[in-house]
C-alpha cells in the first residue's frame, strides 16, 4: 500500500548525549530523497536512532541500507541469511536443531563493528526479529563523549597510537568463552589478516574525535609491550564505560537500531538462551570511499 511521504518525522532524544527515536520514517529503498537527506541528518547529528514497528521484509532492510552505502558481507557467511546474503543473522535462531545465527554466550565486550577489516564499517543496522522480553539489550557508548573528557595530558600522549585489531584475536576470546565456538579456517586467516588502526580517529562528517577501543579485537598498540598494551586499553576503556556515555537498549519485536560504528561502541548482553529464542538481522554500511578520512586521524 502506498504511503504519504513526509520530511517531517518527529526526533524524540533516547540518550544522554546521543541517540533519538525516529516516529513516521519509512524503511524502504525507495525512500524520496528529500526524506533520505533528512534522515541521514538526523543520523549525523544523532549517531544513533531507533524506528519502531518496522515490518519484518529483509528486502527492505537490504535496499535502505543500501542507501547509506556499499553493504559488507559477514566473514561468517554460515550466518547470513539465505535469501538476503547481506544479511548477518545474530542470536540463538535455529532450524530444525542447527543453529543458524552467530550466537555467543560469553560476557559482553565492547567494540566496533568489522574493526578487523583495513577500512571498518560506518554503520550498522540492527533489526529485532524475535527478542526476548527479559535480557538480551544492546548497549552502546559515545565514545566521542568519552574521549572530549579526558585529560589534555591523555589526549597528547594517545593522539598518534596506533593498535593492531585480529579477527584471530577475537575468535580466540570467543572460544575461551563458547568452547564449542569453530576455530577460524585457513581461508578466514588469510582472507582477514591483522589490521593497524588509530586508536583515536576523527568522524569523516563531524570532525569528531572519539576512542577506537575493541579489546576483545586488539592484540596490542603498536610500540607496547602486551601487559602495556593492556593496561593502557583497559583503562580507556575503563573511562569510555562511565554510565554518563551509556545508552541501554531494551529490545522489541519490530524495533530496528540504526547506529554509527565511526564514533560508537556497542556490546551485547546476556539471556536465558534455554528458554527464550532470539534472531536479530543486521546490515552493515561498508565506507563510500576506499580511503575514509577518519583512519588518518
Amino acid at each position: 500500500m502506498d504511503m504519504m511521504v513526509s520530511t517531517r518525522f518527529e526526533e524524540h532524544p533516547l540518550g544522554e548525549s546521543f541517540g533519538a527515536e525516529l516516529r513516521g520514517l519509512r524503511i524502504a529503498g525507495d525512500l524520496p530523497e528529500a526524506e533520505f537527506s533528512a534522515y541521514m541528518d538526523a543520523f549525523h547529528r544523532h549517531h544513533l536512532l531507533l524506528v519502531r514497528d518496522v515490518p519484518f521484509n529483509p528486502t527492505a532492510q537490504v535496499e535502505f541500507s543500501r542507501r547509506m552505502g556499499p553493504l559488507e558481507l559477514h566473514s561468517q557467511n554460515r550466518a547470513t541469511l539465505e535469501t538476503h546474503p547481506e544479511i548477518f543473522c545474530v542470536g540463538n535462531w535455529t532450524v530444525n536443531g542447527e543453529l543458524k545465527a552467530n550466537f555467543a554466550r560469553g560476557i559482553e565486550q565492547w567494540h566496533a563493528d568489522s574493526s578487523y577489516r583495513e577500512i571498518p564499517s560506518a554503520a550498522s543496522l540492527f533489526y529485532g526479529v524475535m527478542c526476548p522480553p527479559e535480557g538480551a539489550e544492546t548497549w552502546f557508548i559515545d565514545a566521542a563523549g568519552a574521549y572530549a573528557d579526558l585529560p589534555e595530558q591523555t589526549k597528547a600522549s594517545i593522539d598518534g597510537l596506533r593498535t593492531v585489531h585480529s579477527l584471530a584475536t577475537l575468535a580466540e576470546w570467543g572460544r575461551r568463552h563458547n568452547p564449542d565456538k569453530p576455530p577460524l579456517t585457513e581461508e578466514q586467516t588469510r582472507k582477514w589478516p591483522p589490521v593497524s588502526q588509530r586508536l583515536v580517529r576523527t568522524h569523516p562528517v563531524s570532525g569528531v574525535k572519539s576512542l577506537f577501543l575493541c579489546p576483545a579485537v586488539i592484540s596490542h598498540v603498536e610500540g607496547l609491550d602486551a601487559e602495556a598494551s593492556r593496561v593502557l586499553i583497559d583503562g580507556l576503556m575503563a573511562h569510555a564505560a562511565q554510565e554518563k556515555y551509556i545508552y541501554r537498549h531494551r529490545w522489541r519485536a519490530g524495533d530496528l537500531v540504526i547506529w554509527d560504528n565511526r564514533c560508537l561502541l556497542h556490546t551485547a548482553t546476556l539471556f536465558d538462551h534455554e528458554k527464550y529464542q532470539r534472531l536479530m538481522h543486521r546490515t552493515t554500511v561498508a565506507p563510500l570511499v576506499a580511503v575514509d578520512v577518519f583512519l588518518l586521524g
